[in-house]
């Protein structure tokens, strides 16, 4: 689905979406982070994380319904009741269709379409993982190799990298979006963050999460890293944990099949040492694009409120 013309219901700033720059170990400016405080914005943070590669047809159209809904109340007769009125936070970037339009067919547009039905507040923070550049077509700001695009529907948007002349890998922003909520749960604010598919960055969002006593939602059914946590959670096996990693290395052919086991197995032993120190009382499972599950994940973490 293409929409250029999706703007957040709540004006922040007319001239539309701030865009901030920053090198590895700077802060953020309080343009940005002040934001979660506007007037009748609600103290609720929520980072959306993940992936999108392998889930279905049916699961990635859904996708975005599938959060509009569990970010409202509803009656008995199906009638909005309350709105997510907080802040909803990912990463930045955006697929464009060929004539560069941006489309929304990604977790990181989330935020952008909540914004857009909902009063409530679109942040995001993206590693710069290549050259800038201006798209030739119409401007918009791409942040990698792959021609991905800023997502400008959200009402600010920070560009981490190393410094001017150095990019930073997938995992740039990590450390800093977790302090970040780190900080705002110190404020007195709630936080939380909704994962879905994903791969090693999305992995470490988990547990580093847990590790800082941060809630984490994991959707079931939704694949790759997320399905292979459940997993540990539930039974102790950790074998599908890190599969697409172990996958590479046997295409790569340098290393054979014990340092391959090897490696691997260190990863499992570092998930299990965090496995076995995190509050499991923090961790929510709710199935994918079931709506419900997540209203209600999120209202007994004192969302929604």
């Amino acid at each position: 689905m293409t929409n250029n013309t999706q703007v957040p219901k709540l004006t922040i700033d007319k001239l539309g979406c701030q865009l901030h720059v920053i090198s590895k170990g700077q802060i953020l400016p309080v343009e940005f982070t002040s934001l979660v405080t506007h007037e009748g914005v609600a103290p609720e943070i929520i980072r959306i994380a993940g992936g999108c590669k392998g889930l279905s047809q049916a699961i990635q159209d859904g996708m975005l319904q599938y959060f509009a809904d569990g970010f409202k109340v509803v009656d008995e007769g199906g009638a909005t009741v309350r709105e997510f009125h907080g802040t909803a936070f990912s990463g930045g970037t955006a697929n464009a269709d060929a004539d560069g339009g941006i489309k929304s067919d990604m977790v990181t547009n989330v935020p952008a379409h909540l914004a857009h039905l909902y009063p409530c507040i679109a942040l995001s923070t993206t590693p710069r993982t290549g050259v800038m550049h201006m798209d030739s077509r119409n401007g918009g700001v791409i942040v990698d190799a792959y021609g991905g695009r800023l997502d400008y529907r959200q009402h600010a948007a920070a560009v981490v990298q190393e410094d001017p002349a150095n990019v930073l890998d997938w995992d740039g922003d990590l450390e800093l979006y977790l302090t970040l909520l780190e900080g705002w749960k110190m404020a007195g604010k709630k936080v939380a963050i909704i994962v879905l598919n994903g791969g090693k960055v999305t992995r470490d969002e988990i547990y580093k999460a847990l590790k800082r006593q941060i809630p984490v939602v994991v959707v079931e059914g939704s694949l790759r890293e997320c399905d292979a946590f459940i997993k540990a959670f539930r039974s102790g096996d950790y074998s599908d944990t890190a599969a697409e990693e172990k996958a590479a290395l046997v295409k790569k052919g340098k290393l054979s099949a014990a340092e391959i086991d090897t490696a691997i197995g260190a990863i499992h032993a570092q998930c299990k040492q965090d496995m076995d120190a995190i509050d499991r009382t923090l961790v929510s499972i709710v199935p994918v694009n079931d709506a419900k599950a997540l209203r209600e994940a999120l209202l007994a973490r004192g969302f929604l409120a």
